[in-house]
This record gives structure tokens, sequence and C-alpha cells, in this order.
């Protein structure tokens, strides 16, 4: 076996058990952590696992997931709106697509800013901001007099779904136990996604029928609703993360927080609240963002990008793809294709209550959900030319959209995992926006693909997914059962985890 590299390994390829051990690397994951001096106070994964989870959390769950439906509810509209824009306004097919793609160029932007914003002034007031922007260009979108204002508002709304969905993820983790940390995070990247597509669906039936020539333009009103809802919510009652407190200083807030955590979920605070911080704090002037691609962290980068690309083209292209091959193909008019959008919505949480399992299941973890996730659903993709009728054209696609946001929602909770708090925000912002681009240029792709040969697209999708499953088995770092890593320097670069392989002969405290 060759030498491992910053976190990617060559034995996969060389070792002949490689399809059940992936033998890569013998570290097992990261080193023993320093162990705590006698009379320093707890550290923060110790007040947060002595506290549980309880009404605390829920109340956080409640309100960023408030944000994460109004993305599912986006995502799903725009790619249902075709036949009522093309009637409104006389758009062809390729300008249709590029009008898709304005969402996911906003989608992009928010990304970028969001995660800087987040790291830098903090979770609850970077919410707050995006919220806002998200909410007032939703509005416009539903009232845009023509295709330019339409065009121009949807860009904003993206920005504002861009960064309200990974910071709301980086704020819940931060908030949770390590054992918790998996189930809370792909409730609300998952499920509450799921969700909201799929009451956009159940909407979109009754409106499309009884709203008249305008009813896409209450669609897209009620779409920004959740978001409104959460608006107050956040200002008067979501905290900031602890973990952005502490390693910014401001550890009296820290304490503060805590020990209104521990009176809320009924315990003694442990030490009075008090929480230890072996570090300076980040100096705003000294904090540098290419810590990322620094050599302990250059490979969980490329990995998470190369994950977050794979799952938002082939996530996001099918979202649009899919109702205009259901049209074309077998004339189905757009209440129909709402219906069948939403049987896709039901498989893909069934798929996301799988890997929640699958991915806290000790010898499997995060990658081994995200490396089946991936090849079932290159398998399905590359199945899609030769279904014989309506019904396996129909199964073979809702398992495609089912199965792709299984390791779509992981990877938000693996990345989060995997990069320190200093620089959980920006990198997790950074590597997604590399899968924005990637959405962003997935509807004009797909339709050019779909007007040389329909299925080919599926072509498409099943590389990339395969692509990404490849990448599953060579990347090295696990992450099940430890708690968040804070600083760069605590992450052992070479450290590796045997994938499909039990660790539980490593310490997993901090």
């Amino acid at each position: 076996t060759l030498p491992s590299l910053t976190g990617f390994s060559s034995s996969a390829f060389l070792s002949p058990s490689v399809a059940f051990s992936f033998n890569m690397g013998a570290a097992g994951g990261p080193p023993p952590p320093a162990e705590r001096k006698e009379g320093d106070p707890p550290s923060l994964e110790e007040h947060l696992t002595h506290c549980g989870v309880g009404r605390y959390q829920a109340m956080i769950f409640a309100i960023v997931s408030l944000l994460v439906l109004s993305d599912g509810m986006e995502m799903t509209v725009i790619s249902l709106l075709r036949q009522p824009l093309q009637e409104e306004w006389g758009l062809d097919d390729f300008t249709f697509s590029a009008l898709g793609s304005t969402v996911f160029a906003g989608l992009l932007v928010g990304n970028l800013i969001g995660g800087y914003l987040a790291d830098t002034f903090g979770r609850r007031n970077c919410l707050l901001g995006v919220s806002l922007v998200f909410c007032i260009f939703g509005l416009i979108s539903a009232v845009a007099p023509d295709v330019w204002v339409f065009a121009f508002a949807r860009f904003f709304t993206g920005v504002g779904v861009g960064s309200m969905v990974p910071v709301s993820d980086a704020h819940l983790l931060e908030w949770s136990p390590s054992a918790w940390r998996a189930r809370l995070a792909m409730a609300l990247t998952g499920l509450a996604f799921a969700v909201g597509a799929a009451f956009a669906c159940v909407v979109g039936i009754e409106i499309s029928e009884y709203g008249g020539d305008a009813w896409w333009r209450w669609m897209l009103f009620i779409c920004i609703l959740p978001g409104l809802l959460a608006f107050p919510l956040c200002w008067f009652f979501l905290p900031e993360s602890p973990h952005y407190l502490l390693v910014h200083g401001r550890v009296e807030e820290c304490e503060d927080l805590l020990r209104e955590l521990a009176e809320m979920h009924g315990k003694e605070p442990l030490e009075g609240g008090k929480v230890a911080h072996m570090h300076n704090p980040v100096d705003g002037a000294a904090w540098n963002p290419w810590e990322i691609f620094g050599k302990e962290l250059w490979a969980t980068s490329v990995y998470a990008t190369l994950s977050w690309v794979v799952c938002g083209f082939v996530y996001y292209g099918h979202i649009f793809i899919y109702p205009v091959l259901l049209e074309e193909l077998y004339d189905m008019q757009v209440k129909e294709a709402y219906s069948t959008v939403l049987i896709s919505v039901l498989v893909e949480i069934t798929a996301v209550v799988v890997a929640m399992i699958l991915m806290d299941i000790e010898g499997f973890g995060r990658r081994g959900a995200m490396g089946l996730g991936f090849l079932l659903a290159a398998i399905c993709c590359f199945s899609i030319p030769y279904s014989q009728n309506l019904q396996q054209f129909v199964a073979l696609n809702s398992a495609i959209k089912g199965i792709i946001e299984a390791p779509f929602t992981v990877i938000y909770i693996f990345a989060g995992e995997l990069f320190p708090t200093t620089h959980r925000g920006t990198a997790v912002a950074f590597c997604n926006s590399f899968g924005r681009v990637a959405a962003m240029i997935a509807p004009v792709l797909c339709m050019g693909v779909y007007h040389s040969d329909p299925l080919a697209v599926f072509h498409i999708f099943g590389m990339l997914a395969l692509a990404g499953a490849v990448g599953s088995v060579i990347f090295q770092r696990e992450t099940l059962g430890y708690p968040l890593y804070m600083y760069t320097d605590e992450i052992d670069a070479h450290a590796g985890v045997p994938l499909l392989q039990a660790s539980s002969d490593h310490e997993k405290v901090r």
C-alpha cells in the first residue's frame, strides 16, 4: 500500500478486498485528545452532553426548520412553473432554463457571503439578515410585472436561500451533543426540506386548479410564508452559537447561554456554567480563511466540494428536467406533474430516514452512507433508458431523486463535523458554492442535452454519482462519535478510518 497523503489514500485501489473492507489507513481517526488539567472547567462538549437534548434544541430546530422548509418549497416550485411562465411571457425552453439558472446563481452568491457573514458576525445575525432578504425578494417575485424583474427578484431570493440552509445547519450542529448531531441535522436538512417540497406539491395541485391564470403568483407568495414566520422568531428567541461565542472570546456570553440551557432542561450547570477555553480567541484581523486549503484540510475541502458538485447537479438537474420529461414524453398536465413529483418527495423522505439510521451505525458511519447513496443513485440513473413504460419511468426517477437526497443531506452534517468551528461556516459555504455552480449550470445543460436525446441526461447523472461513490472510498476521515473540532490544529491530516469497518477501539471524547 502506498503512503497516505493528507486525507486521501491510494490503498483503496490496491487492496484486493476493496469492495468490502476499503483498508484505508491505520490510524482510525483523530489523535487522542489532550487531557484536561485538574482544576480546569468542563469543555463545551461536556456541557452540551450533560444538558442533553430537550426543549432548547427543539426551539432552535423549530425556528431554523422554517427556513429550510422555505428552501424545499422554492426549489420544487421553480421546476413546475415552466408552462405558466411560458404562457405569461412567451418564453422558450432555453430562456426558461436560463431563468431557472438565475436562482442557482443567487444560491451561489448566498453560499459565498453567508459563510463569511456567519463566521464573522455570528450565526444568529447572519440568519436574521438573509431571511429578510429572502422574504423581500420572494414577495417581489410574486408580483413581478415582467420577466426581467422576475429574474432579478429570483436571483436575490436565491441569495437568501443559499445562505439560510448551510448556516442553519451549522447553528444546529453547534448546539447539539455529539450523540445527537446526525439525527437533528438530518431531520433539518433532509426531512424539513422534503416536507417543504411535499407541501409545495400539495398546495400546487390545489392552486393550479382553482387559482386562475395568476395561480403561480399565489404559489410564490405561499413559499415565503415560512420565512416571514421565522424572522420574528429568530429575532426574539434564537440564541447565538456557543461555539462561535467561545472561539471569538465572548466567554461570558457563552457561559450565560449554557446556564440558560441547563435551567431549561432542569439540570444543574457543570461548575456553575464555567467553560474551558484553551486557545486564544480568534482575532478578526489574524483569521485566515485560506486555512481550509492547508495540509490539515485540503483533502476534506476537495471531498466536500466533489460531493456537493455531484449532489447539486444531479438533484437540481433532476428537479428541473423531470417535469419537462413528464410533460413532453408522457403528455402530463401541471396537476399530474405535481402529483408525480409528490411521489418522488415521499421516496426522498424514506431515503433520508434510512440514511439517518445508517450514518449512526458503528463501522458504517457518514462515509458509508454517502458512498452507498451515490452508488445506488448511479445504478438507477443508468437504468432509466431501459424503462419500458410510465410506471417504470416514474419509479426509477422517484428513486433517483429520493436516493441522491440521502448523500446530499449527509454531506451537510459530515462537512459540518469535518471542519473546525473557526472555519466551519466559511468552509461549508465555499465547498457548497461549487455545488451551487453545478446546480446553476444544470438547467441549461440538461435542456440542451434533452433536445438532442431526452434520456441522455441520465448518463450524465449516473457518471457524476459514480464519481461521488469513488470519492467516498478514497477519502479517509470519519467523524461518527467524535466531538466537533474547534481549531484547525486539532486535526490530524494523516489520520484515517477504514470504511465499513468498526472503529470502537478509539477514544471518542476529546
